[in-house]
């Protein structure tokens, strides 16, 4: 077999060996579909992220969120030009004070859910953004929210 054999089959079992592992990764992650704000981050959990009116998760300096009474609709418009603007960002559901995205990893397919509620009598704003598979999340989603929540101020 020559040199150049040789390579192109390296690149093909390579291609294959890829596409085979975003397969799994697709079959093996769960798919949730939110209605509401998932419970609070597991105390020791490294692939999940929350924002909120108290301690939050992985979020150390982010000062949390709050609307005030009538600023509803700019916040919601916010929260939707935010996610129209990240990349492999889809809306799962959404209805007038939470929604649901599906964010996927560019090289590997990972799926992240992120969650938004905001409770139109306190104001208060919950963001949330955790992995679907895994132990951790190298980070992803305490930076997704540091993003998020600059783009919402």
């Amino acid at each position: 077999m020559s040199l150049g054999e040789r390579a192109r089959t390296t690149v093909v079992l390579g291609a294959v060996a890829y596409l085979a592992l975003r397969v799994l990764i697709t079959l093996a992650s769960p798919h949730p579909l939110l209605v509401e704000m998932p419970e609070a981050c597991a105390a020791s959990s490294e692939n999940c992220a929350r924002l909120d009116g108290s301690e939050g998760h992985r979020m150390d300096g982010i000062l949390p969120l709050a609307v005030p009474r009538g600023g509803e609709d700019a916040f919601w418009e916010k929260v939707d030009a935010w996610a129209e603007a990240e990349p492999r960002t889809t809306l799962l559901h959404k209805d007038g004070h939470f929604r649901h995205y599906a964010v996927q990893t560019e090289f590997w397919g990972f799926v992240d859910d992120v969650t938004v509620s905001l409770d139109s009598t306190s104001g208060e704003v919950i963001l949330q953004s955790s992995s679907r598979v895994g132990l951790s999340d190298l980070g992803v989603n305490p930076d997704r929210l540091s993003s998020m929540a600059e783009a919402l101020r």
